[in-house]
């Protein structure tokens, strides 16, 4: 009679005995490092758009300032209110890039730079324009 040849399991059917994932090891590490990546990406993504509104409003606010300082110096001619304009500008960190008397208004432009990963960006600027309130 002949005998029937013993079949041996798929090496897939057999049960783990403590082996099963070594091709999955360090798979975790690099997921987590992935992981850890993207939300540093993001983070850095928020911080240049917090920055860039930022430097905004620091651009508005020194402009008005600037403006309003240097209206009020239109008395001593236009040369004196660009200057102090520009001195109120520089104390508010931002470069003044624009002066204009026209009559008794004065326009002063402003631009500021933001800090951080925003600053790769570029300049943010802001304009304002100050005088007696029209009637």
């Amino acid at each position: 009679m002949i005998r029937p040849r013993q079949l041996e399991p798929h090496p897939a059917a057999r049960p783990c005995r403590g082996g099963c994932l070594r091709g999955a090891v360090g798979s975790a590490s690099v997921l987590a490092l992935s992981v850890g990546l993207a939300l540093l990406t993001v983070a850095l993504g928020f911080q240049a758009v917090g920055g860039a509104a930022v430097a905004r409003h620091r651009a508005g606010l020194a402009a008005d300032l600037a403006a309003l300082a240097g209206a009020l110096h239109l008395a001593e001619g236009a040369t004196a209110a660009c200057a102090r304009a520009r001195v109120v500008a520089a104390e508010n960190g931002a470069d003044l890039v624009g002066c204009a008397v026209v009559g008794a208004d004065l326009t002063a432009t402003v631009t500021v730079v933001p800090r951080g990963p925003a600053a790769l960006v570029g300049r943010a600027s802001a304009r304002a324009r100050a005088g007696p309130v029209a009637r």
